[in-house]
């Protein structure tokens, strides 16, 4: 079977690529531009590379064309500007012109890889699971408005007959982030000797090679219509950092922002993005996403998707070796 794979240059992108040729697939995956060293890749010879744009409908057409499934990991991540209409047609219209594309197409599985940040989350004692509410709380970030949005398209074309799943991933780290995405945190703590991090909140954090595997599991074992959140550890950041330092193996000095430190510093930056009409990495709801618990459930992915378990910690080690720790 032929898997078209977008934002395969991504963190996770690049792990399902590899996962999906270690389980005997054929990968074609879409790219707009490959990351400096990324040909270095073990499996990077092995993929089928197409230079095509997922904002343009022909491009997508012509990928699909050969393929028995897609895997749909592409799409602006950046936690700002707080502006919907910047995420929409990556986020939101690709998936509307791959789901037409598929509904043409008969036999054609669907993985849509949404974030777990869709979901309002809960609590260290009760962590949020697919059937907690939507986070319409947290919509106010353009990011996961889109996210929400494109999710939404995947539900109703299921009602209208397409074999569509959906995964959410948490928080992941591991090794190959060439870009990085969410492994600055990890390239923060090991470049500052002074580390600043929220007084509240956490994270609920899952290795990166998991989250991979329970995507490309997906295309087996996913029932159709249904949601998958990818999570593993749910860590508050009193831990997570401290062990960020201990792991990078220098000497490193702590310091908790206060939380209303950090909302006063959100609402200058929301004030800022509407006088000059522009974003800023923190604003209000950025304030809010940085000090607030978050925290899900992965049972139902370990139950269903067989995703593992692997210790965060050992993520966290392997991306530092790889960032060159």
């Amino acid at each position: 079977m032929k898997v078209l794979l977008t934002g395969a240059t991504g963190l996770l992108g690049v792990h399902v690529a590899g996962e999906l040729l270690r389980q005997g697939y054929d990968v074609k995956a879409v790219y707009r531009s490959f990351p400096r060293q990324m040909d270095k890749l073990p499996w990077f010879t092995e993929v089928e590379w197409v230079k095509a744009a997922i904002t343009e409908r022909a491009d997508l057409e012509k990928a699909v064309d050969d393929c028995q499934a897609v895997i749909h990991a592409a799409a602006r991540t950046d936690p700002y500007p707080t502006d919907l209409a910047a995420y929409y047609d990556v986020n939101v219209g690709s998936t509307e012109r791959l789901l037409e594309i598929v509904r043409k197409k008969e036999g054609v599985r669907l993985v849509y890889v949404s974030t777990a940040s869709v979901f309002r989350p809960g609590t260290l004692t009760n962590p949020a699971t697919e059937e907690s509410p939507y986070a319409f709380n947290l919509m106010a970030s353009g990011y996961i408005a889109s996210k929400y949005e494109a999710q939404q398209r995947i539900v109703s074309a299921v009602q209208q007959g397409v074999d569509a799943v959906v995964v959410n991933p948490t928080f992941m780290l591991g090794p190959y982030d060439f870009k990085p995405s969410s492994g600055a945190v990890i390239r923060y703590v090991l470049q500052n000797r002074a580390v600043f991090y929220p007084g509240g909140g956490g994270k609920s954090f899952v290795d990166v090679r998991d989250a991979a595997r329970a995507t490309v599991n997906a295309l087996r074992m996913g029932r159709t219509g249904e949601s998958y959140l990818l999570a593993s550890e749910n860590i508050p950041y009193d831990r997570f950092f401290p062990l960020l330092a201990q792991l990078s193996g220098r000497k490193k000095s702590l310091f908790r922002m206060p939380v209303p430190l950090i909302q006063m510093a959100g609402g200058l930056g929301s004030f800022g993005e509407r006088v000059f009409r522009r974003g800023f990495p923190m604003n209000r709801i950025n304030a809010t996403l940085v000090t607030q618990e978050n925290y899900y459930s992965g049972e139902k992915a370990r139950s269903e998707l067989k995703m593992p378990a692997s210790p965060v910690s050992r993520a966290i080690e392997e991306a530092m070796q790889w960032f060159g720790a």
